[in-house]
């Protein structure tokens, strides 16, 4: 017999439910206010594959001309082709990175997002599916993220038709931390990093075309004292002790969040300012999101190309959520756009 009273675990903070977006008051209090946390009990995997009973909070994946799989040494890809055919350049590319922290999250993760994207940007989505911590800490992911880029870059058998000039690099939360640091090595190919070392030769290829940033992790020295603060109390879903629980499975070492190859703030100015233009989602109330602004801020001081696209009343949950949350939705559109006028696929 179901609970009539169950209990609530994850309540909105009070301070903040009247700023925060009416959809997602809606459906945070209807089903994640009565989710369990995960960081509340120790890692034994669970958190992988355990079926929560929720509406689905995205959308149906649109049709797409083919998804393949492929192993590419340690890591697997979802490979979306567009239907019809490419012009003579050959299809642009989207590299694609999931969330979940470094630690959960697979290659069905943002399917519908990948599917859109192929479609209405006329690309080719590469999603990666990464190695994932406790059993593949730091700087595993990032290892992987940079090889992914090398592989699609050297125009592999798998990809037919592909456009290496036209890459763009992409991934939301954890996925988007791991994305700039791939984006970072692809546009200094010379410079080794502080941690990380790719098994994949470089490539010679085009700088990336573009960066395009939902909900990124940047600082990974971040803390509540510091440029957590704004939100550090009344942030949903995404806790201080949520992100804490998802650094510790993933940095077996603490020094190692100072590199920046960890946290791709920290990268010498010289660096950062060869990224390619960058297009980064932001959520208002999200615990991460003063750490993007600032990110956003210090990529445009060094004369980086950069546009932000703020969702007011937005949470940690706004891509994963955008098929009940209309703001989520326009986020993705507004993501597409970007990369048809990247690609001059619009």
């Amino acid at each position: 017999m179901a609970d009539i009273h169950p209990k609530i675990w994850q309540p909105l903070h009070p301070a903040i439910r009247d700023r925060l977006d009416p959809e997602y008051v809606a459906y945070h209090e209807a089903h994640l206010q009565y989710i369990e946390p995960d960081e509340i009990k120790d890692w034994d995997g669970s958190t992988r594959t355990k079926k929560l009973s929720l509406p689905p909070g995205g959308t149906k994946p649109i049709p797409v001309g083919s998804i393949n799989d492929y192993d590419v040494g340690r890591f697997s890809v979802r490979v979306y082709t567009p239907t019809g055919q490419c012009d003579e350049r050959g299809w642009p590319v989207l590299i694609w990175f999931h969330g979940g922290g470094w630690a959960v999250g697979g290659l069905n993760n943002g399917t519908d997002f990948c599917c859109w994207a192929c479609e209405r940007a006329q690309c080719v989505v590469v999603s990666v599916g990464y190695g994932l911590a406790p059993e593949n800490p730091f700087p595993a992911a990032v290892e992987d993220s940079i090889d992914a880029v090398r592989w699609v870059a050297s125009s592999p058998a798998e990809l037919q038709n592909i456009d290496t000039s036209r890459i763009s690099i992409s991934g939301t939360s954890s996925g988007a931390n791991i994305a700039i640091v791939a984006a970072l090595s692809a546009s200094n190919p010379d410079v080794e990093l502080p941690t990380a070392r790719p098994s994949l030769p470089k490539p010679v290829a085009h700088p990336p075309a573009s960066l395009l940033l939902f909900i990124p992790v940047v600082d990974n020295t971040a803390t509540v004292e510091g440029v957590w603060k704004p939100n550090a109390e009344t942030a949903p879903w995404l806790t201080p002790a949520r992100m804490e629980w998802y650094r510790d499975l993933y940095f077996t070492q603490d020094g190692h969040r100072l590199r920046w190859d960890a946290s791709p703030n920290l990268a010498p100015g010289t660096l950062l300012s060869k990224l390619p233009k960058t297009w980064m989602g932001v959520a208002e109330m999200d615990l991460l999101a003063p750490e993007a602004m600032a990110f956003s801020q210090q990529l445009k001081g060094l004369g980086v190309d950069v546009e932000t696209s703020m969702v007011h009343g937005g949470t940690h949950s706004i891509l994963s959520l955008h098929g009940v949350i209309g703001r989520g939705y326009k986020m993705i559109e507004d993501a597409v756009e970007h990369l048809q006028k990247t690609f001059g696929t619009g």
